[in-house]
């Protein structure tokens, strides 16, 4: 049985390491083709470190991003959605007014987009992280190129579980509530039901066991 939450950050890290040049305990190795884009586990720093949708992750722009303030900051402010007849646009507010938030970051992911930010070219979306030409990058090309990287060893990692172990991590920590704050939830209902990895509690039967100790 596979876990259903709280990756090692060592999935990202290790794919890093074994792709997208070579064979990663499984990940299919490169072998023609357009290069594979490397930036896939730059995006998953961030659902890991922060817990946006896939969607919310690919719409963050440079203008949302605050590395200098202390402690370092970015605002999910829009997400990518496909309208028919027009495609892929980056909507300017979030799937609910609660998903519009700050967050702050922790190191690794500060250490990431420093990265990023040193790398980038300019884009006219000013995206964190744009396709290959510069555009919006299609979350389902993402998750394809996600189910590449991650090879059989973390073939049971997808982008909820990352925001799964974001909300499972806080909840542990902070309570329930402040886990939905950082997912976007306007309350705990949803995060608890589908989002926090909890135990079935079964009722008190020490009544009818106790008579086991003879």
């Amino acid at each position: 049985m596979q876990p259903t939450w709280r990756p090692s950050q060592s999935c990202a890290r290790s794919c890093r390491r074994g792709w997208p040049e070579k064979l990663f305990d499984g990940a299919l190795a490169y072998t023609h083709g357009p290069k594979r884009n490397p930036r896939v586990l730059d995006v998953a720093d961030i659902e890991l470190g922060t817990g946006p949708c896939p969607g919310e992750a690919l719409a963050l722009r440079w203008a949302d991003v605050d590395l200098d303030n202390k402690p370092a900051r970015i605002t999910f402010s829009g997400t990518i959605i496909r309208i028919k007849g027009k495609g892929l646009i980056r909507q300017e507010w979030t799937k609910t007014d609660s998903g519009y938030r700050t967050v702050v970051l922790p190191q690794f992911v500060v250490d990431t987009l420093r990265r990023v930010k040193a790398e980038a070219v300019d884009n006219d979306l000013d995206l964190v992280f744009p396709n290959r030409d510069g555009g919006i990058w299609d979350p389902h090309n993402f998750n394809r190129l996600w189910r590449q990287a991650r090879g059989e060893k973390f073939a049971w990692v997808t982008p909820k579980t990352f925001r799964k172990t974001v909300a499972s991590l806080i909840a542990d920590e902070y309570g329930p509530q402040a886990a939905a704050q950082q997912l976007g939830h306007a309350n705990d209902s949803v995060t608890k039901r589908h989002y926090i990895d909890q135990p079935t509690e079964a009722p008190d039967f020490t009544a009818a066991l106790g008579r086991l100790s003879g």
